[in-house]
């Protein structure tokens, strides 16, 4: 599933919508993980005024105070060209742009906000890791009395939003910390240290164009793949030599929750 950094990558590549207007919208299908919205097709005769993130959501700000949400599940993506069978949203504008929505497994989702309304999806989200709503005094407080691991703590979305599994192996190996050390224990200077890590390490895949792992479900809007992977220290990485320099430990994948985790026996406490 796409993450933060994949999902900020996408936001910044549709930016160049913004000032066009909707010409038409054609939906191939009656629902992708939830159904359509029946009246989709007033996104049409608007101007795109902006485009934020917040989470893992996009929200695309249109005219006359409406907002088109949109989530993109584990393989949906944004393009300006058909691809085949799996295009199940296409957007024209006036300009002659063209931008389709393509879903294999249809876990994406779609839904319009109007003004005055909190969209259930986004009324109980935990603050942004890149925002200065957060920080390390923050993560500290929430961890404590959890007897959860903090592996699974990074995940809850109430606690802090965008994380996922790829990048919560990589916080915490470079913050040293095992993914199976309860929340609870987790000390003020470790809780210091993952928000630091947290900022470092999605500041730099956003850079990367997020990642692109070797199924190749996720790819920028113009197509070119997210770099990241060639950064990875654990994720993915079973069986290889560590990273760092004077360990020569292999790196180890456990499950927790149902999700793969990777991680350095050595290097992380």
């Amino acid at each position: 599933m796409p993450e933060l950094p994949e999902v900020e990558t996408v936001r910044r590549g549709l930016l160049n919508l913004t000032g066009k207007e909707i010409l038409s919208i054609e939906i191939n299908r009656p629902d992708l993980r939830f159904p359509f919205p029946e009246d989709m097709d007033s996104i049409t005769g608007r101007k795109i005024l902006d485009i934020e993130r917040r989470a893992k959501y996009l929200l695309i700000h249109l005219e006359n105070d409406l907002t088109w949400l949109v989530h993109l599940g584990m393989t949906g993506r944004f393009g300006f060209q058909l691809e085949g069978k799996h295009d199940h949203v296409v957007v024209d504008f006036v300009d002659g742009t063209r931008l389709v929505y393509t879903d294999p497994r249809r876990f994406g989702v779609m839904d319009l906000i109007r003004p005055g309304e909190v969209h259930k999806l986004l009324s109980d989200l935990g603050p942004e890791p890149l925002g200065k709503s957060w920080s390390g005094e923050q993560l500290y407080t929430s961890l404590r009395n959890r007897k959860v691991s903090i592996k699974s703590a990074l995940l809850n979305q109430h606690i802090v939003v965008g994380i996922g599994n790829i990048y919560a192996s990589e916080i915490l190996f470079r913050s040293g910390i095992s993914p199976k050390r309860l929340a609870k224990n987790i000390s003020k200077k470790m809780a210091h240290e993952i928000y630091r890590q947290t900022q470092h390490v999605l500041q730099i895949a956003i850079e990367a164009g997020g990642s692109t792992l070797k199924d190749g479900q996720f790819k920028q809007i113009d197509g070119e793949l997210g770099y990241f992977p060639h950064e990875f220290a654990v994720y993915d990485r079973e069986g290889q030599v560590c990273v760092e320099p004077n360990c020569r430990n292999l790196v180890k994948k456990l499950v927790q929750s149902g999700r793969s985790t990777f991680f350095c026996g050595t290097c992380q406490r």
